[in-house]
């Protein structure tokens, strides 16, 4: 129900990228007078003797700019000395769970533009990204949400996260194209509430949910924007901007009809159809019981839920960049002679070009001043004033032509299109085997929505540090998916309890808070041996057994794997499915009864013999019976195992049992009781008797002490009558069984859980003691 209303309201005020709403190129570039006009990409080149600039084709992915985006951040640069701003504020801050959020732009003509509609769209898909709306991009990252409940932060909070610009500069190429360069991540902080407003707070801690996100957002962000349309369409905007601040700086001149453009398309926009939005709230729930001594503890404050409002935007800040220092690109680290032709660079695959590091070192704050302009950005600001652009620089060597004639095959060959077609039918016949790998790992359907974009997407910068930069993400992803299989396939892996390499919805929200979650793990492990399988038995469960069954895990992870279990008797089988390819076998478990390993608490505390026994509970679990070893025949009771769990006026629990090989057990405050508890059923639940002291039920204990190392396992009969015995020493109404006894039906009460315990367990020992008598 709360999907549904969050897609009706996405519908109802048309939030949500739409891919069709990238303008195109040809009909800009024929309304300045490019004649014909180019179909595919275009650049801008310098002419330095006369200080102007021309629109060109291009087949260089670094080199294309979106001409609609520059003209109109060359309209903002020019009226207003800055570069366009967003920010999505709530209305009453004092109210953030049901205030309404105002979408602000700076300039306000903005509203409605091309321009305007990508920051917004951008600034709240990043938010619903960090809420965890949607499987995140990247494998293995985790939402703002995930981070909180890894990092155990269960206080609510309200804070901001931006885009930002850290790196922009204008290269230049052999033949004078201006290549504008930009690197982009996300900031983050704290707010609280004051009677001003939403003000940040003094200090965000770096492992703030809010401050581990964004890190991660910003070390991923080349792969994101590559997956992501909206996030690669905004990395154009900035360098839109950046072209625009650097022509203004550099004082080239720029023809007055791209002006005359820039006013006529922000004329014909339509008004803003809903400058107000409603609030994106995502809750997830951490519910928690607290177990103690088989009880619940603090139900009432034991089930919760919290909240966080998280506000935002883009802030470019281009103003700390030189961006008129136009840095020339060498190919020679490429192994690429001087001039070398667009086919030659092509042959050389994605490795082939490598744009040259600047000149000097370029001032890249990690901290920005964001109230320099009197302005707290919760949104988008392309603040590119921190970049001074007034100086050229150069160094030797030059990136080979980039630009094409109007009427060349670059301006007539849509370069995107024949991008994705050669993608889709496996023809980059030029490529290694390793780059046609990568590009298939960036674009993998489950993660990537650019591969949509059609005539408007255009290819990966094939700039080497680019590149490897990516590559060195994807192998990451590689390696998250290596650990996720292994896992997997490890008996350790539990069902709600998935792990980190996991996505987080994996793991439950519900939890059973118990100190020795250790225990319980160690104990499931035991549960489980792993069983060796031949092609054989994949071939009969793949063609024979899974079409029928149905499988009792089935989930799949950010990137389109899908995990299933399937219990078939005893055999817990495990199966991994990669997008597109068969079902494989990837585990096989056969599942036994859990053992245990009961063990004093550290304090090394005992209980006196002269301690009151005030209360009894008593247990039954499964347990693993080897039939062929067995010198009497096995019944479904013999599956079982009984204990006793003990509680005196001294505050201590004992827990006492007969072993299979004989011997009686006396464990005093065991560590691991609570979660051995959990696994069990409990049959009996009683007040003891008012004589009921320790050292009547060790006199038990050591009467009931006989090793039998002769035989492979004692009879359950016996493991049962010690308990009863236990029982009857510190119960009314219990007597101990004899030969030639009736069983006694006991006294007490009985689970809760399962209000036919009682019954089934007078059932069970009359089956016994008939079985006992006969013998």
């Amino acid at each position: 129900e709360q999907k549904q209303k969050k897609l009706e309201s996405r519908m109802e005020h048309e939030i949500g990228w739409r891919m069709d709403s990238v303008p195109k190129n040809g009909p800009i570039a024929e309304r300045l007078g490019c004649t014909p006009a180019p179909q595919g990409l275009c650049c801008l080149v310098l002419d330095e003797a006369s200080k102007t600039v021309r629109i060109a084709a291009t087949h260089e992915p670094a080199a294309s700019v979106n001409l609609e985006y520059l003209l109109l951040a060359l309209k903002v640069r020019r009226s207003a000395c800055r570069e366009p701003l967003f920010s999505l504020d709530p209305v009453d801050p004092n109210n953030l769970k049901e205030s309404p959020q105002k979408k602000r732009y700076e300039p306000e003509w903005l509203a409605g533009t091309s321009v305007g509609d990508v920051m917004f769209q951008a600034d709240y898909h990043l938010k619903e990204l960090s809420m965890g709306e949607y499987a995140m991009p990247v494998v293995g990252m985790l939402s703002v949400f995930d981070w909180s409940e890894t990092i155990r932060n269960e206080s609510e909070w309200a804070g901001r996260e931006w885009f930002v610009v850290r790196k922009a500069e204008v290269r230049l190429a052999e033949d004078k194209t201006l290549i504008p360069h930009v690197k982009m991540g996300v900031e983050a902080r704290e707010q609280v509430v004051t009677k001003d407003g939403l003000v940040d707070a003094p200090v965000t801690g770096a492992n703030h949910p809010l401050k581990r996100f964004a890190d991660s957002f910003t070390r991923n962000y080349d792969l994101i924007a590559e997956r992501k349309s909206v996030v690669f369409h905004l990395r154009e905007l900035a360098k839109a901007s950046v072209m625009a601040k650097y022509l203004i700086d550099s004082h080239t001149r720029v023809d007055e009809s791209w002006y005359s453009l820039a006013d006529e398309i922000v004329a014909a926009t339509p008004p803003e159809a809903h400058p107000e939005i409603p609030p994106l709230w995502n809750m997830r729930g951490n519910s928690r019981i607290q177990v103690k001594d088989g009880r619940l503890v603090d139900t009432e404050t034991g089930l919760f839920s919290n909240m966080r409002a998280i506000y935002g935007g883009v802030e470019f800040g281009l103003d700390r960049f030189e961006l008129a220092q136009r840095h020339a690109l060498p190919p020679g680290a490429a192994g690429l002679p001087p001039g070398a032709s667009m086919a030659q660079m092509q042959q050389a695959g994605l490795q082939g070009m490598q744009l040259g590091p600047s000149g000097r070192p370029m001032f890249m704050p990690q901290r920005f001043h964001l109230t320099q302009r009197g302005e707290m950005p919760q949104g988008v600001d392309l603040n590119l004033d921190k970049f001074a652009l007034s100086g050229p620089e150069r160094f030797a060597g030059m990136l080979p032509a980039c630009s094409a004639a109007l009427d060349s095959v670059e301006a007539r060959v849509t370069l995107g299109r024949a991008f994705l077609q050669s993608m889709r039918d496996g023809s980059f016949a030029q490529l290694k085997g390793a780059d046609s790998k990568l590009l298939n790992g960036i674009f993998n359907p489950a993660m990537a929505d650019r591969t949509e974009e059609g005539l408007s997407f255009v290819p990966p910068d094939p700039n080497m540090e680019y590149i490897e930069r990516v590559r060195n993400l994807v192998n990451e992803e590689q390696a998250t998916r290596q650990r996720r299989k292994l896992s997997f396939c490890d008996a350790g892996f539990m069902v709600g309890n998935a792990g980190s390499d996991f996505p987080r919805s994996w793991t439950s929200g519900f939890q059973l808070a118990q100190e020795q979650s250790q225990a319980m793990m160690a104990a499931f492990r035991s549960g489980l041996s792993k069983v060796a399988f031949d092609g054989a038995f994949r071939k009969t469960f793949i063609n024979d057994i899974l079409p029928t069954a149905a499988p009792e895990f089935n989930k799949a992870t950010e990137d389109g794997v899908v995990f299933r279990i399937y219990q078939l008797g005893s055999l817990e089988v495990r199966t991994i499915q990669e997008p597109g390819q068969a079902e494989e076998v990837g585990a096989v478990f056969s599942r036994q009864a859990p053992s245990w390993q009961l063990r004093s608490g550290g304090s090394g505390k005992d209980a006196f013999e002269s301690e009151k026994v005030l209360k009894i509970r008593f247990y039954a679990e499964p347990v693993a019976i080897d039939q062929a070893k067995m010198p009497w025949s096995c019944k479904q009771l013999d599956f079982c195992h009984y204990y006793v769990v003990l509680e005196t006026d001294g505050n201590n629990v004992i827990v006492t049992e007969k072993l299979e090989d004989g011997t009686t057990t006396w464990v005093v405050n065991p560590t691991n009781v609570e979660d051995r508890n959990s696994l069990a059923k409990l049959l009996f639940n009683s007040d003891c008797k008012e004589d009921a002291v320790v050292r009547n039920l060790k006199i038990v204990q050591i009467t009931f002490n006989r090793p039998m190392p002769q035989v492979p396992q004692v009879h359950p009969s016996d493991r049962k009558n010690y308990a009863r015995a236990v029982m009857a020493t510190v119960c009314k109404g219990v007597r101990r069984k004899g030969k030639g006894r009736r069983a006694v039906a006991v006294s007490g009460s009985i689970g809760a859980t399962e209000p036919s315990a009682a019954p089934r367990a007078r059932r069970i020992v009359r089956k016994d003691d008939a079985k006992t008598s006969s013998a």
